[in-house]
């Protein structure tokens, strides 16, 4: 019966998203900061009390409505808010309102120093009283601001804020894997790497760099209302219950834009930023900035971008919710055995370390294999919004962009629900505890594929267009490889696939296998004039390999990014297994560089620097060998080993050697094989079409 009335909701709105009137607004903001401490507090491993409150906790509310359709987004300065929760609270609005249940969206913050309201939140127990007390304080928002809708125009945008938020789940080398809470050397890749860590080699995903907003105003240009949407997990380092930096952003934008007006609410929502957070850690130390000089300086993006848009009356609303049921990746007779043993240890007590906290997770899940979860788009003219109840990577972000057909797309997550972590279905294989299964990161492996299809279509429904496909845009230098005529072009921009495709048409796609990390920034193009940089992979054990037609002579060309800075022991990096040819990098006792090798004739070269990008060509001909580093030759020397069979394919290995002994540690973009030898006037221009 539930799903029936979803979907009856979502007809109706889609017939009546073309007939709209005026824009009406209202907004409110609702305390809900605990009456009583000590309080639970969750957003750690273990559970722990806070007995101070560092700052208010709100709840804040903007309801929309042309006469037609009437929605409200709700986002509440909290880690986690159940189902349950989400749904008592929309049941005792929508009494008070009119508005559907269907037609709320409720949201967390996310904050890490908040009290708890759900139970299994890894270690952490629902503070009883504060779980009571909440539900009643998030309904009184959407009443108030039902209460106060008028005449409104809005506008939306967006800035980009990559300066403020990056990727925090970073690989390691081969051999130095972290341990899980099961005793397994199984973490490939995980969170807080720390900065100048020499087993880490780099970001396993890309980040989600946009800072979008909605603004509302009413008819005589009086600011009611900005809900702001950033990537950005937490800030941390408060000493009390604190709404974090969402809250903070929120009060900075009401001071900054209508400072003498108690009416304006600012919001700030939770966005794709499960694997992100304001810490670079590819720099050498932490940002120095404080919370406030953060907060700030987002702040001042968003009020110097609101000046330039225009705003509107008359705007088209729709809202449309699915709700659907994922398992959870529930444990072996192994696993459960180990659980039932490690709980009994405990003797009813809380968990004390990681191991006992899933112990209790493992338990969880057996009993509870079904997982509930609400997805919702929201239409505001232009505006698409999509609501999802988990923890949503940087690369989910940007894959929900790129297909929305709405011109301005962005996704709130822990909407509706806490159903946890959904990492793409490659980060998986590399670890970590947003795949440790948990209720915080239980659902099953394609979850995160699930979820983006439904959520798109909900946002096809509502805009009346098709998705968009996403095709990697052609730059400088991929303009010219093309121009080459190139046999096979792998340029490994993918969002998420099994094949990267050939881009000639000729067919010879590669497959990609094991261990990598897809849509991360590639070669960055000094082309000042084009609003473009590359997309590659990350390779953390993984491989692309491709089967092409032999040649005699052929040439390989690809822009590299060596992600190894250890200078203490030797790391073996394979990049490159090429029908034989071999192309290995040694790191040295030089911090600033590493040895490039090439076998079978074991000639090294010196100069491959970490962490920058590097264009290599091998050159193959009856001629002999010539291989280059960006636009210089650096060996060229006679070949003894060319034969002349003209029926063999030849089998080529990008990201470690042939037989999976051996990885290569960092990106790889833009690969490029020529059944013929580039000759050096060819190299160089293609080199350089990087930089016109």
């Amino acid at each position: 019966m539930k799903i029936f009335y979803t979907l009856i909701c979502v007809i109706c709105l889609l017939n009546i998203t073309s007939v709209h009137g005026e824009l009406r607004a209202g907004a409110a903001k609702v305390d809900v900061t605990p009456t009583f401490l000590p309080v639970i507090r969750n957003g750690g491993f273990l559970e722990a009390t806070d007995n101070k409150v560092n700052d208010p906790l709100n709840a804040r509310c903007l309801v929309l409505d042309n006469r037609v359709t009437r929605f409200a987004i709700v986002v509440v300065d909290s880690c986690m808010l159940p189902i349950e929760l989400c749904d008592e609270a929309k049941r005792m609005a929508s009494e008070k309102t009119g508005i559907p249940v269907s037609c709320i969206l409720i949201s967390a913050t996310h904050s890490h120093s908040a009290p708890s309201v759900m139970n299994y939140c890894l270690g952490t127990r629902a503070d009883p009283r504060y779980r009571k007390f909440l539900p009643g304080k998030i309904a009184n928002s959407i009443i108030s601001a039902n209460s106060k809708l008028k005449p409104a125009k809005a506008a939306w945008g967006r800035v980009d804020a990559s300066e403020y938020t990056a990727c925090r789940r970073w690989s390691f080398i081969r051999g130095k894997e972290l341990t899980d809470p099961f005793g397994g050397k199984t973490v490939r890749a995980n969170m807080h790497p720390g900065y100048r860590n020499i087993n880490a080699v780099g970001p396993t995903g890309p980040d989600d760099p946009w800072l979008s907003f909605l603004s509302v105003q009413s008819l005589d240009g009086q600011p009611l209302a900005v809900l702001g949407n950033f990537s950005m997990h937490y800030f941390s380092g408060h000493n009390g219950i604190s709404s974090d930096f969402a809250g903070a952003f929120s009060e900075g934008l009401a001071d900054k834009l209508a400072k003498n007006n108690s009416q304006f609410v600012g919001v700030m929502s939770q966005g794709t930023s499960g694997d992100l957070w304001w810490g670079d850690y590819s720099l050498d130390k932490a940002q120095s900035w404080s919370m406030k000089t953060y907060v700030k300086q987002l702040v001042d993006l968003v009020a110097g971008r609101l000046t330039n848009h225009e705003y509107k009356t008359d705007i088209p609303l729709g809202f449309a919710e699915s709700r659907i049921e994922l398992f959870r990746r529930t444990p072996d007779a192994v696993r459960l055995k180990w659980s039932k043993a490690l709980i009994k240890k405990m003797n009813g007590n809380r968990p004390t370390n990681r191991p006992e906290v899933y112990a209790e997770q493992v338990d969880w899940i057996s009993k509870n294999p079904l997982e509930e979860l609400v997805l919702q788009g929201v239409r505001i003219g232009d505006l698409g919004i999509t609501a999802i109840p988990c923890e949503v990577y940087g690369l989910t972000g940007l894959k929900l962009k790129s297909a929305s057909p709405f011109p301005l797309t962005f996704n709130i997550s822990l909407a509706n629900g806490a159903s946890g972590y959904i990492p793409p279905i490659e980060q998986h294989v590399l670890g970590g505890y947003t795949t440790w299964p948990a209720r915080t990161a239980g659902l099953e492996v394609n979850a995160e594929a699930r979820i983006v299809e439904e959520v798109t279509r909900l946002l096809e429904q509502l805009y009346g267009k098709g998705r968009k496909i996403y095709v990697e845009s052609n730059s400088s230098y991929s303009k010219a490889v093309f121009n080459a005529k190139p046999t096979a072009y792998w340029r490994l921009g993918e969002q998420s696939s099994s094949i990267s495709s050939d881009s000639t048409g000729n067919g010879h796609h590669a497959i990609y296998k094991g261990g990598v990390g897809f849509h991360l920034p590639g070669f960055n193009h000094s082309n000042k004039n084009e609003a473009h940089n590359s997309r590659a992979v990350h390779f953390a054990g993984g491989r692309v390999e491709a089967i092409v037609p032999y040649a005699q002579s052929f040439t390989v060309q690809f822009w590299l990014w060596n992600g190894i800075i250890k200078t203490d022991e030797l790391v073996n990096n394979q990049i490159a297994d090429l029908n034989g040819l071999n192309l290995n990098l040694i790191n040295t006792e030089n911090y600033a560089q590493s040895k490039l090798i090439f076998k079978p004739e074991k000639i090294d070269i010196t100069g491959i620097k970490p962490r920058r990008w590097e264009l290599v060509t091998l050159v193959v001909s009856s001629k002999g060998y010539e291989l280059w580093i960006n636009k210089y030759q650096q060996l060229k020397f006679k070949n003894d080993m060319l034969n002349s069979k003209t029926n063999e394919k030849m089998r080529f290995v990008f990201g470690g050697d042939s037989i999976g002994k051996v990885d290569f540690h960092g990106k790889l973009d833009e690969i490029a094989f020529f059944n013929r030898a580039l000759t050096s006037k060819e190299i160089i221009k293609l080199y350089n079409s990087s930089f016109n």
